[in-house]
């Protein structure tokens, strides 16, 4: 392998790494006239190493209080917590590097071998994960310097150990995935199964967060703990115990364990996935004249399929028959998002946030049976503030329109009602964003013992929430509409970009927040009289936001389109 090759390939890596970040440099840079200096692979290495950073201190400052010679159990416990995450985010990475950049068949024909392209790519896929392991990094040297190693030793010690344990992850990482996309059942499912893996990513990512925060510890303490410790996971605390103690027998003999996982990975990596995916390419590639007429054939069959399907919707439509046309559209959409990138972003931003939030009251055994219909005004508004929470442009109802690219023009030539097909997707939209929202809803009320009407209440004030936020979204959508994207990133990164919607999902949870805790307060200091009127205008908010909203978009978006 030569150096100056995999140092290309990698560059080239990196920005597939993350094309919406390109994205916006190349507008930044459109926009000013002026090219940056930095080249773009810099620019993605140097945000990585600011998120690597971040994590570094984030969690360096949060373990630097805990004694870890005295949590052998917590220090296994949060190492297992960050390897798993890294794990679950390798998946999307591998998968997106390796199977879905199609960029090995453009090498071939280049003076490039295999295990350079591969080579880099694992290079990539180290330094995408880095971030989500950094932080073990910090506990390794904390507890080097909490059994009395010289700063040094411990350095020392503490990165070696930490490259094992990366380089182990991030094999382990291509192993799995390949073994995966070598199953008959995945490759005569492809995209359901993608679509399946990336959500359980997401969800597994969840319940990795969820079920540490809510862990309880054990029932003894022992002496030096101020507090009770985990239980120990066995092969992880080989680590506890080398940096314990460096010249233990039995912690090298872990060691050696790990070493010998660690060759068996390369093996298989090296030996198999490399030369196997190598060969599949390239018999793919080989085999492309001939395929290239069958796919003509296919695709122009399909386009024919198509418009006969939307000419007999349109027959339908005028012959007085909108209720298999609605049922057609319907189809349609649920197929525009069996993506997995989009069900993996649209998991994330509706789950993560509430579970992190309700998680941990709900495993610390919050129950709110005592609560009596007084509040029945608080439960419907704190419902309206929760759809906030689960609600923003990385989200269906926000790209489910930029989704149809050229489908969208061909629509518009037909003589077809552009408002019941807009309606259409707006409502399944609507519903595809209300499920999980509600089934959290659902989830939260049975745990924490609300009472019933309460639960009710606070369920149509999702209801009421999500409708707004969809009328925003969707009309957003529409107004930032992109008919030529390449990446859904671009379809998120529009309007501001992820810093504006973290800034609204955070504005939204503190305002949120302090408002439902003033109306606790008042409703329980003021005068009978006082607390019906309370109640009243708090019940007011979402219903008069809700009635505004759908007048205002009738007027100002739907009025735009003829039936």
């Amino acid at each position: 392998m030569r150096l100056q090759h995999i140092t290309q390939l990698t560059k080239v890596n990196l920005i597939y790494a993350n094309p919406q970040m390109i994205e916006k440099k190349r507008n930044k840079e459109a926009k000013s006239g002026k090219t940056s200096s930095i080249p773009p692979y810099m620019s993605v290495l140097l945000q990585n190493g600011f998120l690597l950073l971040v994590f570094l201190l984030l969690y360096g400052f949060m373990f630097a209080s805990i004694d870890f010679t005295q949590y052998p159990g917590m220090f296994t416990t949060f190492i297992m917590m960050f390897i798993v995450m890294a794990l679950l985010q390798g998946f999307y990475l591998v998968y997106n590097l390796f199977y879905e950049s199609k960029d090995l068949a453009h090498y071939l024909p280049l003076p490039f071998k295999g295990s350079e392209v591969f080579t880099a790519k694992l290079v990539v896929l180290a330094l995408m994960i880095l971030p989500y392991l950094i932080p073990i990094l910090a506990l390794f040297i904390m507890l080097g310097q909490d059994a009395g190693q010289l700063m040094l030793v411990s350095i020392v010690t503490s990165l070696l150990l930490f490259l094992l344990l990366m380089i182990v992850v991030f094999f382990f990482s291509v192993v799995l995935v390949h073994l995966i996309t070598k199953l008959s059942f995945f490759r005569k499912n492809k995209q359901a199964v993608t679509t399946i893996l990336y959500a359980l990513s997401s969800l597994g990512m969840v319940a990795v967060i969820f079920f540490i925060s809510s862990m309880g510890p054990g029932a003894e303490i022992a002496n030096g703990q101020v507090m009770p410790d985990y239980q120990v996971i066995p092969f992880i605390h080989i680590f506890h115990k080398i940096l314990l103690n460096p010249i233990s027998t039995t912690a090298w003999l872990g060691i050696l364990l790990w070493i010998a996982l660690l060759a068996l990975l390369a093996l298989l990596v090296f030996k198999w996935v490399v030369p196997d995916f190598y060969r599949e390419e390239e018999g793919n590639v080989s085999s492309k004249p001939n395929k290239s007429k069958n796919q003509q054939k296919n695709v122009f069959s399909l386009n024919k399929k198509s418009t006969s399907n939307k000419t007999k919707a349109n027959s339908a439509a005028s012959a007085g028959h909108p209720a298999s046309v609605n049922r057609t559209l319907w189809k349609y959409n649920f197929g525009l998002i069996q993506d997995g990138t989009l069900i993996m972003q649209h998991l994330s931003s509706s789950i993560i946030f509430p579970i992190l939030l309700l998680g941990p009251a709900i495993t610390n055994g919050v129950y709110l049976q005592g609560l009596t219909f007084h509040y029945w005004a608080l439960s419907f508004f704190a419902g309206f503030v929760y759809a906030f929470l689960t609600l923003n442009a990385i989200s269906i109802v926000g790209v489910i329109i930029s989704l149809d690219r050229e489908n969208f023009i061909y629509m518009k030539s037909l003589p077809f009602s552009m408002k019941n097909y807009l309606k259409q997707k707006f409502l399944f939209a609507f519903v595809a964003e209300a499920i999980l929202p509600l089934i959290l809803g659902i989830v939260f009320i049975f745990i924490t013992k609300v009472p019933f009407l309460l639960g009710v209440l606070f369920l149509i004030g999702i209801i009421i929430g999500l409708f707004v936020l969809c009328h925003y979204y969707f009309a957003r959508d529409f107004r930032l509409l992109n008919l030529e994207w390449q990446n859904l990133t671009e379809l998120f990164s529009r309007g501001g970009g992820n810093f504006i919607q973290v800034i609204s999902i955070f504005g939204s949870f503190i305002i949120g927040i302090l408002a439902i805790v003033l109306i606790g307060v008042l409703l329980n200091v003021l005068p009978p009289a006082w607390q019906t009127i309370v109640s009243v205008l708090t019940a007011a908010v979402p219903i008069v936001l809700c009635i505004v909203a759908t007048k205002w978009y009738k007027e100002r978006f739907w009025s735009r389109f003829t039936d």
